[in-house]
């Protein structure tokens, strides 16, 4: 009877003590999430494309300028570049989706001044241009947005530059200066030699421009 009682008991507590473990939730279980994409910028594909792109409106601007000055000199480049650089320009942000600007620290024309972002960018390449032999190649930002940055430097390149932007008086005959002053009121575009930095393309590329790569940390 003792033997019966003392087995009875022992597999009371052994029920007792099974029913008491913790069963696995299921429904409780976190799901393991993974970690959020990373939008990883294709640097090479848009160097490349900034870099046509500046290539391509430099070539147009450059060649109709050439023409005006062969054709009527200072004073009717001048006024052909007031007339129609801007809408070269313009024409090409619409064909390429993007922003392009000419910006400078001293500028021509007042709509050509440089915002924050951009005199930020261009105290870079006037601290590069101070360091003798050094290259100024173009940097590339990607904004919060998904937006992409990318400045290059536009340098005094040739001596036909200093006919408008080199020293009045020397370079830039009075006359001359005179129709400058009479289309750009504002101008501070002068004072300029040879090989100095002038001011810089500034392009904006909208986030759905060029297919960005997709990377996921797991």
């Amino acid at each position: 009877m003792m033997k019966s009682l003392s087995l009875l008991v022992i597999l009371l507590l052994l029920i007792s003590a099974c029913s008491s473990e913790k069963k696995p939730d299921t429904n409780a279980q976190k799901e393991t999430k993974q970690a959020p994409a990373t939008v990883v910028l294709d640097t090479a594909k848009y160097l490349e494309l900034g870099d046509d792109l500046v290539g391509e409106t430099k070539r147009k601007i450059s060649t109709t300028l050439v023409e005006a000055m062969e054709k009527g000199g200072v004073k009717y480049a001048a006024q052909f570049c007031n007339l129609v650089a801007y809408p070269i320009v313009d024409s090409m942000s619409k064909v390429h989706n993007a922003r392009i600007r000419r910006v400078s620290d001293k500028p021509r024309n007042p709509k050509d001044a440089m915002n924050d972002d951009e005199q930020k960018v261009f105290a870079i390449f006037k601290a590069k241009a101070q360091v003798p032999n050094s290259e100024l190649t173009p940097i590339l930002m990607q904004r919060d947005d998904g937006t992409v940055s990318y400045y290059a430097p536009i340098k005094i390149s040739m001596p036909t530059c200093l006919k408008c932007h080199g020293e009045v008086g020397k370079d830039i005959n009075a006359e001359d200066y005179k129709v400058l002053k009479s289309l750009y009121p504002n101008d501070v575009a002068v004072g300029y030699k040879e090989g100095e930095l002038r001011g810089m393309f500034s392009i904006q590329f909208s986030n759905t421009h060029v297919p960005l790569e997709k990377s996921s940390s797991n």
